[in-house]
């Protein structure tokens, strides 16, 4: 038995932990009816089951505003395809993809970003 069967076997135990679902959209070109291309957001995944984990909390003021930014980490399926720039919404809140996932035999991690004013 080699280390990937191993890893392999250990996905549904990672499985376990998700906890919340995802929604994965990606900016893609279609045609219009007019025939002109164009390009808009679409759903590429729904549903996702997946869990987050909070890294770094920055807050900033830009002018009057209290800006919010603060880095997440998802974990889920090494299944689905998340490119950078990717928009996942989970539990009704959006995030963008921030860089290429890490991608693992049981799982991959994406790093997010959120930002926001308070």
């Amino acid at each position: 038995m080699n280390i990937r069967n191993i890893m392999a076997k250990a996905t549904a135990a990672v499985e376990l932990m998700y906890d919340k679902t995802a929604t994965i959209e990606r900016f893609e070109e279609y045609v219009k009816p007019s025939g002109a291309d164009g390009t808009r957001w679409a759903k590429v995944h729904t549903d996702i089951p997946c869990r987050l984990s909070s890294s770094t909390l920055n807050n900033a003021v830009q002018g009057d505003a209290n800006v919010i930014q603060y880095d997440v980490k998802l974990f889920l399926s090494s299944d689905f395809k998340v490119l950078a720039g990717d928009v996942v919404t989970v539990d009704g809140v959006k995030y963008e993809s921030a860089k290429e996932p890490f991608v693992y035999v049981s799982h991959q991690e994406v790093l997010l970003i959120r930002k926001g004013y308070a």
